[in-house]
């Protein structure tokens, strides 16, 4: 039975260092056993908006995960340099929950 590990709304929040810190730790937990599991991420991946409105919604939320946080709204080539500096072989992202993506890392 895979181990599964859901990280929703989280990442966007913490700096790259810190996420990278995250995703190690999740690695682990995943790692334990075999079958090895995966990480499942849910956040938002810039440059892969729906619509326009959607587009403008992710510029401003990234506008406040500067000013109110150390996080950022990344794009597709973020998200990938993030899952590789943790060491997963493989980053799958999936743009179906709207202004939301699925990203899945595999160990």
């Amino acid at each position: 039975q895979m181990m599964i590990l859901l990280l929703q709304f989280v990442l966007h929040n913490w700096g790259d260092d810190d996420c990278v810190r995250i995703l190690n730790r999740a690695k682990e937990a995943i790692s334990t056993r075999e079958p090895k599991g995966k990480v499942v991420i849910i956040d938002t991946v810039a440059g892969l908006a729906s619509s326009k409105q959607t587009f403008e919604a992710q510029g401003l939320m990234d506008i406040c995960m500067m000013l109110l946080t150390t996080g950022e709204v990344r794009d597709e080539e973020k998200w990938h340099g993030l899952c590789m500096n943790a060491g997963f072989s493989r980053c799958k992202i999936n743009p179906i929950l709207g202004s939301r993506s699925l990203i899945e890392l595999f160990p």
